[in-house]
């Protein structure tokens, strides 16, 4: 509800300081202000001050100023628009993005001051076969700079690379877990989904008990430092034992810091649960078992296109069984693979010498995807394992429909209709692991039974503080700065394609956004405010008639050509501008739309 709160209240003062700004520049400069009004459309309340209406309407996207004399065809009498000289209306206009960027000039270094928390600038997880999986980049990083700048937070790094020229390098500098600076070049890659560059990299994730909880009120918020023995900071060989506990249904045995400072240790029992509203599904999800990379230690040892099925006598099912096997054995000892080809028997594979090795090592080096023949794992519990299917199936058809891969296979599944009873029964022809021919295998669908435990991730996150004013100025400019470039580099990529227009976002989005700050804090939620209040400043400097921009345009040309532009061009552009404002208005509100039933 508090959240709900400053929500509005926070986009209300971001409206109320631009038109502020407008209402000041005016009567700074001799004009007459008639109305001052947050909101369009019908008011809700109003009052008189000053001889101007103050009012509180009804549509919350914008606000307006209006002044005396604003039609440039009638001859302008003293206090009008048009009777003030450029220069003066040069200022009324600039005066709400002015203050926009004040705003957040003035309050960032405060911020600072009292301290202001960013997600970690820590690496939590590479995405095998990306770039920054290439370029050795891992888990536990810490990022400090992204081509020359500064980073206090994975923010930073999230807009470095998505901002970056399209397929140039960048430069980035990372400690190490061992305190190691490594200067890296990645390349970043175009990801279609997400609209945007990325290099495969995501932030560090806390684990911690679940608020509320018993085990929660002993470590008082504290963040768990190890699961089964395995460091929180271990990347993927952490998701992989975190997975493979729930795949067994297995307790944990969790460490954690206590506010004393001792190290002590917590058991974390599992527990069945069915979600709520879950769909029914057969229950498998590809195998991701064929080798696509493997180099370092594992160079000329898992060849490409080969399917590895054991690993240290671990049946294989993704990169997380390889990683646990290695882990456990402390290297490779064996392995059985399926080679490149139609032949279904496994090699086995005994090495005359262990390769001693770590999970990390692996991790590096390895990246495995799922077979062209796709071969599916089944969840514990799901209606696939009640109907006998086992890890290494191949389903050829769904109720006779052939299914060469796993999304046409979701596809048909999720547009079969259910019964009049409810249930979704189909009819799987299938491969067993071992066999070459086909048989049919009736299934009620069903939700899958998810295996649950009293533990919640959560990004990491650093306070970045200073006691210095000289020092908090100092940040703040900087980031104020960013925060411009950010905005001017984001508009500039749209134009060129690296960024793609579905990212845009309107006053849905926003009030999302700030929402999701405001629960976190007025730190944060007011950090948010200044960098809206940038944008806005940005946007509203844009170059287009019926914005502030667009006549912030025809005053500099009547400041420098010593005449004003002519009325017909003036209409004309104002008109223009008024297409092109509505047009980007109703986009980005279908583009909210869109987001929120996504």
């Amino acid at each position: 509800m508090m959240a709900t709160l400053f929500t509005v209240l926070g986009i209300g003062l971001l409206l109320l300081l631009h038109e502020a700004g407008h209402y000041y520049a005016a009567r700074a400069v001799g004009i007459k202000v008639h109305v001052f009004s947050l909101g369009f459309g019908p008011k809700i309340v109003e009052w008189r001050y000053n001889d101007c209406d103050f009012r509180l309407a009804w549509i919350p996207l914008g606000g307006y100023v209006r002044v005396a004399g604003e039609d440039p065809n009638v001859a302008p009498k003293p206090g009008d628009l048009f009777y003030a000289s450029a220069p003066k209306r040069l200022l009324f206009y600039s005066g709400g993005i002015i203050i926009n960027f004040l705003f957040a000039f003035l309050l960032i270094p405060i911020l600072f001051m009292v301290g202001v928390p960013f997600e970690a600038p820590v690496i939590g997880s590479v995405n095998p076969g990306e770039a920054a999986w290439e370029a050795g980049v891992q888990a536990g990083d810490r990022v400090i700079e992204v081509d020359g700048r500064t980073v206090y937070g994975f923010r930073h790094v999230h807009s470095s690379v998505a901002l970056a020229p399209r397929e140039a390098p960048i430069e980035m500098v990372v400690v190490g877990l061992d305190g190691e600076t490594r200067h890296l070049q990645l390349t970043p890659e175009y990801n279609s989904e997400k609209g945007f560059q990325g290099i495969g990299a995501n932030p560090f994730l806390e684990l911690r008990f679940k608020a509320g909880t018993e085990l929660a009120k002993a470590a008082k918020g504290a963040a768990i430092q190890s699961v089964n023995g395995v460091p929180s900071n271990s990347g993927a060989l952490f998701a992989a034992i975190l997975e493979d506990a729930r795949q067994n249904m297995a307790p944990l045995q969790v460490t954690y810091l206590s506010d004393d400072g001792i190290l002590r240790a917590a058991t974390v029992e599992a527990s069945m649960i069915t979600p709520e509203n879950a769909p029914d599904q057969i229950g498998i999800a590809p195998l991701r078992r064929k080798v696509e990379t493997a180099s370092g230690p594992l160079d000329q040892v898992f060849l490409k296109g080969t399917e590895l099925v054991r690993v240290n006598q671990r049946e294989i099912r993704g990169r997380g069984d390889v990683l646990l096997a290695i882990h456990a054995a402390g290297g490779l000892e064996s392995f059985a693979y399926l080679p490149d080809g139609p032949d279904s028997t496994p090699v086995e594979t005994v090495l005359e010498a262990p390769i001693l090795m770590t999970s990390s090592d692996a991790s590096s080096n390895l990246h495995l995807t799922a077979t062209s023949e796709v071969r599916y794992s089944v969840y514990p519990g799901s209606a696939a394992e009640r109907a006998g299917l086992e890890d290494g199936c191949r389903i050829l058809r769904v109720d006779d429909e052939p299914v060469p891969s796993f999304e046409e296979l979701r596809s048909l599944v999720l547009g079969i209709e259910p019964s009049a009873q409810g249930e979704t029964k189909i009819t799987l022809d299938v491969i067993d692991p071992g066999e070459q021919f086909s048989r049919k295998v009736d299934i009620a669908l069903a939700p899958i039974p998810g295996v649950a435990y009293d533990l919640e991730m959560q990004v990491a996150m650093e306070k970045v503080r200073t006691n210095s004013p000289l020092r908090a100025v100092s940040l703040g400019f900087l980031e104020a700065k960013s925060m411009v470039g950010e905005v001017l580099t984001t508009l500039q990529r749209m134009v060129s394609g690296s960024i793609d227009k579905k990212n845009l976002g309107g006053i849905i989005s926003i009030g999302t956004a700030t929402h999701s700050f405001a629960s976190q804090g007025l730190i944060p939620l007011f950090f948010f405010l200044c960098m809206i209040s940038v944008n806005l400043g940005v946007l509203n400097l844009m170059p287009i008639p019926a914005l502030d921009g667009g006549h912030i345009v025809f005053a500099l040309y009547e400041i420098i050509v010593r005449r004003p532009v002519s009325m017909a061009v003036q209409n004309g552009f104002q008109v223009i501008g008024v297409f092109v404002v509505l047009f980007l208005l109703i986009f980005v509100t279908t583009m909210d739309i869109q987001r929120l039933f996504a």
